[in-house]
Formats: C-alpha cells, sequence, structure tokens
C-alpha cells in the first residue's frame, strides 16, 4: 500500500552514502550529457552576448600588453567585472586559440563541474536515483545550457557557489577541517569572479535555512570563521587592493557607483521588470522541471520543519530570489546559481512519488504541474513551428525540428507521468530535452550566423580597411561584436567635439550607419557619407530585416550644422544622437 504524501521523506541511503555504491558511469553519462551540448556549435558560431565580445576582447588585449591585471576593452579601462574570469579566458583561449570556441572553454567547463557536484551532493542527500535525476535535469535545462556556452562569469560563479553550498552541507552533517578550507577557497574564487554576489547569495539564503531549522549556528562554528576569514581576505583582496591604487580610485567608482548602486536603484541598460521576473522567466527558461516546482517546493515547506535538507534548499532557492528582487535591474542569468536547487527539489519529487508508488497528479498541484507541462510544452512546439513561417529561408527547418521535438516529446512524457511512470517520464523529457538542445545549438544557431550583423560589419570593416587604407569610426552602431571582429582597438565618435577632431585628423575614415539615418546624421553633425556597401541582416527582436550601410565619412565643406549633438550612454558605449 502506498504511503500518504505527508510521510515522504529524504530516503534512508542519504544518511549513510557508502551505502549506495558508485558508478563510474553515471559521472561518465552527466559529463557526456554536458560536454556535447555545451561544446556543439561553439566554433561554427561568433560572440552573441554583448558581454561575450566585451570579455573576449579584454583578454585579447591584456595578452597584447603582456599586462594581466588591469583589465581594459578597447584600449580603455575595464572595471565592471573582477579579475578572474579573464585569467580563466586567456588560460583557456591559449591552449585552444583566440577563438569563439577557446572564450568559452571556461564555461563549459564549469558549467560540467557543477552538474558533477549536483550529483555528488545529490547521492548525499537524495540517494543514487536522486543525484542522477538532478544532475541530468540541470544539464539538459535551457538556462544551463545557454550559460555553459557563453563567454561570461555566470557559469563560473555558479561552480564555486554550489561547491559552497556543497560544503556548508557537509558541515552540517560533520565536522571537517578540509571542508571548511573547501569553503573559504571557493567563496574567494567567487569574489573575484563577480565580487560580493557570492556572499551575499550564501549569507542570505543560510539565514533562511536555519530559520526554518537547519543548523546554520553548528556550520559557522565549524566554519572556523576567524581563520576562514583570514584567509579569505589574504585570498581575494590584493587585486582588488592593487586595482585601488592603481586605478587611483577610479575602479571602485566604477565597480560600486555603477556596477552596483546603479544596478540595485536602476534598470540598468534598459533591464529593469515588475517583480516576480524570476518566477516567471524561470517557468520557460528551466522548463519542463519548472513544472515539477510548485508541487516540490509546497512539499519541501511542509517538511522544512521535521528534514534539515529540505529547508537547506528551500534557502538556497528563496534566499537569492528575495535578494533580486530588490535589485531594480534584473536579468535571468542573476538567478543561474539557485537553478541547481531547484533541479536537487524536483529529483526530490521524483523520487518521493516513485517510492510512494503513486503517480504525479496525486501530489498537492500535481495536476496544474501536469497542466503546465502539457500547456508550455504544446505552445513552444507551434510557436516554434509558426515562427518558421515569417523566418528566413535558412532556420526554417530547424525550427520546425525543435518544434516537433518539443511538442511531441512533451506529450510522450506526460503520457507516462499520466500512467505513474514517473520516473520513467522524467528520463522520457531529459531526453527529450537533450535533443531538442542538440538541434538548437548544433543547427539553429549556427544556421543564423550568417545573419549575424555585428560580426560581418566587423569583419567587412577590416577588409575595407586593408583595401583603402582608412581607418574605422563608430558612431551610432557601436556593438563590441564589431571591435571584436576587428581585433583592435577602434575609434568611437562621442560627441561632435570628438568626431570633428577624428575627421580633422584623418579627413575621411570608414563607418557604418543605417541607410535611414545617413541624411539626419549628415545634416545635424556636418559630415557626407559615401557609400560602399550594405551588411543585412535579421532582427530577431523585432522579426524583420535589419540592414547597415558601410561608408566613407568626411567633414562637409562649409558645414553648418543645424543642431548641437546630444550624448546618450547605452550600456557601455555611447552614442551620437
Amino acid at each position: 500500500m502506498a504511503r500518504s504524501e505527508d510521510s515522504s521523506s529524504i530516503p534512508s541511503d542519504s544518511v549513510n552514502p557508502s551505502a549506495s555504491r558508485i558508478s563510474w558511469r553515471e559521472p561518465l553519462l552527466i559529463v557526456a550529457v554536458c560536454l556535447t551540448l555545451y561544446l556543439m556549435g561553439n566554433a561554427r558560431t561568433g560572440l552573441w552576448d554583448r558581454d561575450e565580445p566585451r570579455n573576449a576582447v579584454a583578454v585579447h588585449e591584456m595578452r597584447a600588453r603582456g599586462d594581466w591585471l588591469f583589465p581594459t576593452f578597447n584600449g580603455e579601462p575595464r572595471h565592471h567585472k573582477p579579475i578572474l574570469n579573464y585569467w580563466l579566458m586567456g588560460l583557456a583561449t591559449a591552449v585552444v586559440g583566440e577563438t569563439p570556441a577557446g572564450a568559452r572553454l571556461h564555461s563549459a567547463l564549469a558549467g560540467t563541474g557543477t552538474c558533477l557536484l549536483v550529483w555528488l551532493l545529490g547521492r548525499r542527500m537524495l540517494g543514487a536515483r536522486g543525484g542522477l535525476l538532478a544532475a541530468l535535469m540541470l544539464a539538459v535545462s535551457p538556462i544551463m545550457v545557454v550559460e555553459s556556452k557563453l563567454a561570461t562569469t555566470d557559469a563560473t560563479l555558479m561552480l564555486w557557489l554550489v561547491g559552497c553550498w556543497f560544503s556548508l552541507w557537509e558541515l552540517s552533517r560533520r565536522e571537517s577541517g578540509r571542508i571548511a578550507a573547501t569553503f573559504w577557497v571557493l567563496l574567494s574564487l567567487a569574489m573575484l569572479t563577480k565580487g560580493p554576489v557570492g556572499p551575499a547569495f550564501l549569507l542570505l539564503s543560510g539565514a533562511l535555512a536555519w530559520w526554518w531549522g537547519w543548523p546554520a549556528r553548528t556550520v559557522w562554528r565549524r566554519l572556523h570563521p576567524r581563520r576562514g576569514l583570514l584567509a579569505f581576505v589574504l585570498l581575494s583582496a590584493p587585486w582588488y587592493l592593487m586595482m585601488l591604487l592603481g586605478t587611483k580610485g577610479e575602479f571602485l567608482r566604477v565597480a560600486v557607483n555603477q556596477q552596483l548602486v546603479q544596478r540595485v536603484s536602476t534598470g540598468m541598460e534598459q533591464h529593469g521588470a515588475p517583480p516576480g521576473f524570476y518566477l516567471a522567466l524561470s517557468v520557460i527558461v528551466f522548463f519542463p522541471w519548472s513544472c515539477l516546482a510548485p508541487m516540490a517546493v509546497l512539499g519541501a515547506w511542509r517538511r522544512r520543519k521535521q528534514d534539515p535538507t529540505l529547508a537547506f534548499l528551500l534557502g538556497w532557492v528563496i534566499g537569492p530570489l528575495i535578494l533580486l528582487e530588490c535589485v531594480q535591474t534584473k536579468l535571468i542569468h542573476y538567478y543561474l546559481p539557485s537553478y541547481a536547487a531547484f533541479a536537487l527539489l524536483a529529483a526530490w519529487l521524483v523520487v518521493s512519488v516513485v517510492r510512494e508508488e503513486v503517480a504525479l497528479r496525486r501530489w498537492t498541484l500535481g495536476r496544474l504541474g501536469q497542466g503546465m507541462l502539457g500547456g508550455i510544452g504544446l505552445a513552444a512546439g507551434v510557436g516554434l513551428t509558426a515562427s518558421a513561417v515569417m523566418a528566413p529561408a535558412s532556420l526554417r527547418a530547424p525550427l520546425i525540428a525543435c518544434g516537433l521535438t518539443v511538442g511531441l516529446g512533451t506529450l510522450g512524457g506526460m503520457l507516462w507521468l499520466h500512467r505513474g511512470e514517473t520516473e520513467k517520464g522524467t528520463l522520457g523529457l531529459v531526453a527529450v530535452m537533450w535533443t531538442l538542445m542538440i538541434a538548437a545549438v548544433g543547427w539553429l544557431i549556427p544556421a543564423a550566423e550568417p545573419l549575424r550583423v555585428s560580426r560581418v560589419v566587423g569583419e567587412r570593416l577590416a577588409a575595407l580597411e586593408a583595401e583603402t587604407g582608412l581607418e574605422p569610426l563608430l558612431l551610432d552602431y557601436q556593438e563590441p561584436g564589431v571591435i571584436y571582429s576587428l581585433r583592435k582597438p577602434v575609434a568611437l565618435a562621442r560627441d561632435r567635439e570628438s568626431l570633428m577632431a577624428r575627421l580633422g585628423e584623418k579627413e575621411a575614415m570608414l563607418t557604418a550607419i543605417a541607410p535611414k539615418d545617413a541624411r539626419a546624421f549628415s545634416e545635424r553633425l556636418g559630415v557626407t557619407f559615401t557609400p560602399i556597401e550594405d551588411v543585412a541582416g535579421f532582427n530577431v527582436a523585432k522579426g524583420g530585416d535589419f540592414k547597415l550601410q558601410l561608408a566613407i565619412i568626411r567633414k562637409a565643406p562649409e558645414s553648418k550644422p543645424e543642431a548641437s549633438t546630444a550624448l546618450e550612454t547605452v550600456g557601455e558605449q555611447p552614442l551620437v544622437k
């Protein structure tokens, strides 16, 4: 006879990890699943995200100068992120080469390492079955795949923080000087990767877990805080101190005022969002496991007082969420480290349902979860397939393939779940998501590469410079991808005075401008454009074609501009309007 829902708890073999023998097939499977997704297509696609080329250019310039302490972008100081990510990218590109694949390698390895940590932690918390399910769920989730393929800091930060949470959970069970030392080293690495956000996540999640019954005071004592904090300062503070002294305080102004204060108080780069942003978007980026989250969180909440492990996981999920909701600048990858806890809770739910021999829909909110799974899966399938109608020809086949995979695959997984075959249905959904992500990263995204304008603009400007001898100058189109493709610092027009000074020195320069803006720029800035060629692409956000004109820009003879130029800053690059 199946036990009632309220009697479920952490499996007994989680108390004694040695009770479950470790098979090397499981970690090998996890590594194969991760590396297949996180490496596939990286060499065939340029750097897409704005931060990707910014980081890659900084590494290129640091290598060219032989200076690995003070990052720059386009020849100017870049104080927006700490140093460790640049060091890791520099090491990877030294081995693989200064290519998109090399720039992204550290993220792929960090994502794989995170999934292995979740597997190990899951085995200790949930037993062998739960550890494998949690790792596979996390590995194939869309947000994990994307962030493990980007040349940014987020996958690396997640690795260090998951290691910290792993250490804290182990210390709640036993005292170990080695584990305590590991925690402080990992916390130092997190501080050198993305500043104080890592310690803030851990502090708030630990406080909530303690409130709900997790032995945080015991863990704090076992961390040997005096020695640990001293080690943390000795490991993480020297580089910050060198930056503070070497930049005469400029690093502190940018890092604290712009990157911290402004992100907390304003929606930087138009990334503001209403409350509930992270929960709403998580439904999509953590699909299909987000459909299990409501019943998993509710079930864990009801048992948090009886089971400290569930209190710990809830603190890990809710603590960072509260902190991020208080920050005005909202981006979904800020919440990335907590998806590991979501995967562990989802695996706990599946293990509990299987052990009780009941159907998933018998749990509270189970019908809601299955309804979300079917609704979102079918909507995604129909949406991807329908989008092929308006997409460029090269994207139609992969869009249809992705749509059919997620739509039909979700229906198959739902059928197993409805029959009460919960574990088989979960593994089926893992296979569906792995297939979908393979189609996306190995076919769809590479097929879109010719439509990406910034890379083409940069490459064509470099070729035209070699052909004409004229240097490039960027006006309002100052995408970091252009600078990355040029492989050298490029002149930027920050205002009318700097533009006139540049043209006074060079007389003529190469630039890229939207054809519809050329006349307005000529009248307002007192310049002329001589068109050379057009570069066309596809604007994903607006769902239409996008065109830029490569041209030679000169001062207009006896120019009398109608109005002075206003300066507007968007992100890190000021644009002439």
